[in-house]
């Protein structure tokens, strides 16, 4: 009996110490991607954190400190916190900080970039370049033979404004003029997502051309050659007066035949 009582007792204390270290419940995931012209991507991530009580505040307070900046750290602390976008060797971080909200949920928040671009250059014109998304950026989100945003995960891509976007968006998103959103719970066997970049027609800069002419090493070139033709100019001035002046009084009524 006595023992029974003891393992008893042992498993409630064990339960015990399994709530009391659920230091927080993670209520939402929010991942913003934004899309430079080229291609290239910038990834912020919050994970908003419930928690229980100011004790638990405090120790995650304390977490922070000591993880920092390191992927591999949060990641053995919680394994739901980790870099969704993009490969492992490619993502470089820029900064984890701890967001505190007094009106709304406290968020841990991870910057990173990606050294290879998010996005494909499918098609090139003199006017137009038309990028598609790498599937490749998607793999943690890929479950077997399907893409599963799962429930409370919201991906937004930013794309660069004045963009045009190619129907249709793969799994179905809501679209706007230069963003993309989709909302978990959602599947698909297809990612994709494809958009034009329209390129500017360049004009003639003349003050700029002027001052790339004069910080150019052909400048002084250009000036002495220049001066050498006005000095010819001067010293033959005389001579080209009268060539011009004959010129005109061969072509001109005054050299013709007096009228009477």
């Amino acid at each position: 009996m006595t023992k029974k009582i003891i393992l008893t007792l042992f498993a409630v204390l064990f339960l015990a110490q399994l709530v009391l270290g659920q230091f927080y419940v993670l209520e939402n995931h929010a991942i913003e991607i934004n899309v430079d012209t080229e291609g290239n991507a910038q990834v912020t991530e919050r994970y908003y954190l419930n928690f229980q009580n100011e004790i638990q505040l405090a120790d995650f307070r304390q977490t922070v400190s000591e993880i920092g900046v390191s992927f591999d750290g949060w990641r053995a602390y919680d394994s739901r916190i980790y870099p969704r976008i993009g490969q492992e060797k490619d993502i470089v971080v820029s900064g984890i900080s701890f967001v505190e909200n007094t009106s709304s949920l406290d968020f841990l928040e991870m910057n990173y970039f990606l050294k290879s671009s998010i996005m494909e250059k499918i098609d090139e014109t003199s006017r137009v370049i038309e990028y598609s998304l790498k599937p490749s950026a998607f793999s943690s989100f890929v479950d077997g033979a399907l893409l599963v945003i799962p429930s409370g995960t919201t991906i937004t891509i930013q794309l660069p404004r004045g963009v045009e976007i190619e129907p249709p968006v793969k799994p179905d998103a809501v679209v706007g003029e230069n963003t993309v959103v989709w909302t978990g719970y959602v599947f698909g066997n297809e990612l994709e997502l494809n958009y034009l970049v329209f390129k500017q027609i360049s004009s003639f800069d003349l003050d700029q051309a002027i001052q790339e002419l004069m910080q150019s090493e052909l400048f002084l070139i250009f000036v002495v050659i220049a001066a050498l033709i006005l000095i010819i100019l001067l010293a033959k001035r005389k001579a080209i007066g009268n060539k011009v002046q004959n010129y005109v009084i061969r072509h001109s009524d005054l050299g013709g035949e007096e009228q009477e």
